[in-house]
């Protein structure tokens, strides 16, 4: 069975267009849980009314069932809480859009 380090390896791969940055050092993914049933991923978006929410809950879909192997279904859902902020951002997140530290 995939770890949790492998999915969130896996959602590296997955590209927020609007700032060219993977959604994991972008702070947008708030759970990941393996259970027998399935693969469960909760995103987070930077905005409400994020027009990328469908596309990035798309492609983390298809980045994880790649590398699960078809060994559990994956389900991902974008939550309306907690509000991102940009304290969740990975410090080579901030530096990539100039950010300080």
């Amino acid at each position: 069975m995939i770890t949790e380090d492998e999915i969130f390896e896996a959602l590296r791969q997955v590209i927020d267009p609007d700032v060219g940055v993977n959604i994991v050092d972008l702070g947008l993914v708030e759970r990941v849980g393996i259970a027998p049933e399935g693969i469960y991923i909760d995103l987070i978006m930077t905005t409400p009314a994020c027009p990328q929410s469908g596309y990035l809950a798309d492609e983390s879909e298809r980045v994880v069932r790649a590398a699960a192997k078809g060994e559990a279904p994956v389900s991902v859902a974008i939550l309306d809480s907690p509000f991102w902020e940009p304290g969740r951002m990975s410090p080579s997140a901030k530096a990539i859009m100039g950010w300080p530290g």
